[in-house]
């Protein structure tokens, strides 16, 4: 089903991290693993697996899921961070390579590919 749209909520608004959540945990619900696995705060979501496969998997699967409801996941802003700095080869959604990071920032914290985290 279609519908126009001809109000929105303004960017900037207080409400829009509100709304985001509210619609992000509603049609990704059962692709949400418990955190820290998945993790979602105003418009950032951040998700963290084992292996290199499981995270393209579950990339590409959110990607298919919030274009469902009419949602685009933005390649060019989204980035993976590895712990093994031997790890070859990319992970790619929809078949574009996706930035390979080697630190960032969520929240107060910089997450690094030991595993640390720095306080901002």
């Amino acid at each position: 089903m279609e519908f126009p749209i001809s109000v929105g909520v303004h960017q900037g608004s207080a409400l829009s991290p509100l709304f985001f959540v509210v619609v992000m945990d509603a049609i990704t619900r059962d692709l949400q693993k418990a955190a820290p696995w998945t993790l979602l705060y105003a418009d950032d979501v951040m998700l963290a697996c084992e292996d290199k496969n499981e995270l393209e998997r579950q990339a590409q699967e959110w990607r298919d899921r919030l274009a469902l409801f009419g949602l685009k996941l933005n390649v060019k802003k989204t980035e993976y961070l590895t712990t093994d700095m031997k790890e070859l080869g990319s992970i790619k959604v929809s078949g574009t390579d996706l930035s390979r990071i080697t630190s960032f920032k969520y929240l107060v914290s910089t997450v690094t590919p030991d595993g640390s985290l720095k306080l901002e």
